[in-house]
């Protein structure tokens, strides 16, 4: 062999192994993105002061503007989720989206920060504005960072991970920090900076491993975006089931975790099997809890389960909303769990799916399809909300 074949092979070998690596890191990169995600629907009722909106005139036509504006995350959200990143951001590669999304929300927590700081009513236009540059990075940053990390060993389970993560650290840690007078503004603020640092790590460690040259997928531009929707017969019909029952999960969540839960219990919690009273705030503490662990450990776990019918999690999904609307306070974070174990199951279950399944070609699309077939479920579910509170009502004096 000669002298070049020896330094073509080590080279290979070499590029093997990096594309091998689990890459934890990913871990601290993703994470941030869904603080930022839980900031914009957990602290929108404390914004709302600050633009002169209160419980007295929750009815009137600001509050009303000011929830539409609330709802552009979701409505970017899903405008970013197929077509929005592919046709927007469609002359740069998935590797470079990823900063651009990391980039966008940094301008959603940097604004709002501003905003929460204001000593007069802002002007409600730039809370469609802050909200839609967070739906865009919320839009784009799933489906790209997962097929960056489609070749990177066990990369993408970190990626994952970090999304419940992420999430109960506002919801629950900031809650709690919140209740002892930590103002609630910071939280923008750190959010923000740990973004910032999200993309050095990113710029640092994933980025550069992802060599443009190595792999179709990452090479993916508009024109492959519509190739893939020509040949959607090759793709779609094998991750159709796992989107149908992906939809169907978002809709739960969005009704019922919390969703209506937020109602139906008012502002003390009687627990009749114990003889406690807690608080509305302690008891979604619970709920919270609840549906916390259930989404981090269902991931851990069924990361390294084979890949099993969806149909088990819709069972998964029936049994927690029996639970859940028979009103019991004692077991509702049972429901909390099954939920949300349903839900991490499937995310993560469904996601190595389809990376198993388009190693070399659709994975993007076949990626951001199927998140964008969550997303109708979510708000779907959301704008059922107000639809099925007084149904629960009618239920909870029926039955107590």
């Amino acid at each position: 062999m000669s002298g070049k074949e020896v330094d073509s092979a080590l080279l290979t070998n070499s590029e093997e192994e990096g594309s091998n690596k689990t890459f934890k890191v990913a871990f601290l990169i993703t994470m941030p993105v869904f603080m930022a995600y839980a900031c914009c629907f957990s602290l929108q009722h404390r914004l709302s002061f600050v633009f002169g909106l209160t419980e007295g005139v929750s009815g009137d036509s600001r509050s009303k503007i000011y929830g539409v504006g609330t709802s552009f995350v979701y409505f970017f959200n899903l405008i970013f989720r197929v077509f929005g990143h592919n046709i927007f951001m469609g002359c740069y590669t998935p590797r470079v989206r990823v900063i651009i999304s990391l980039f966008s929300m940094i301008v959603g927590m940097i604004m709002l920060s501003f905003l929460s700081y204001s000593s007069e009513p802002p002007a409600l236009a730039w809370v469609f504005i802050s909200y839609a540059f967070c739906g865009v990075c919320e839009g784009s940053y799933g489906p790209n960072m997962l097929n960056v990390v489609n070749h990177l060993g066990d990369t993408r389970l970190y990626v994952v991970l970090a999304m419940p993560v992420g999430v109960a650290t506002i919801s629950i840690v900031a809650f709690a920090l919140m209740a002892n007078g930590v103002p609630f503004q910071w939280f923008y603020i750190i959010t923000a900076i740990a973004l910032a640092c999200a993309i050095v790590l990113y710029y640092f460690t994933i980025f550069p491993l992802v060599n443009d040259s190595s792999n179709h997928q990452n090479e993916f531009k508009l024109a492959d975006f519509w190739r893939d929707l020509k040949e959607i017969g090759n793709w779609f019909p094998k991750i159709w089931w796992h989107s149908l029952v992906f939809l169907v999960n978002m809709v739960c969540l969005a009704l019922f975790n919390p969703g209506c839960t937020l109602y139906v219990y008012q502002s003390r919690v009687r627990f009749r099997l114990f003889g406690w009273t807690l608080h509305h705030d302690w008891f979604l503490f619970l709920y919270n809890i609840g549906s916390f662990l259930g989404d981090f450990v269902s991931r851990r776990v069924m990361n390294h389960k084979k890949i099993i019918n969806p149909i088990f999690y819709f069972m998964l999904l029936c049994f927690a909303f029996t639970i859940n609307v028979s009103l019991i306070p004692e077991i509702a974070p049972f429901a909390a769990f099954g939920f949300s174990w349903a839900n991490g199951g499937l995310y993560c279950q469904s996601t190595k799916y389809i990376s198993e399944l388009f190693k070399e070609g659709y994975h993007l699309t076949a990626t951001s399809s199927w998140l964008f077939i969550g997303d109708i479920g979510s708000t779907t579910g959301s704008n059922l909300v107000q639809f099925i509170r007084p149904v629960m009502a009618k239920l909870k004096s029926i039955m107590y």
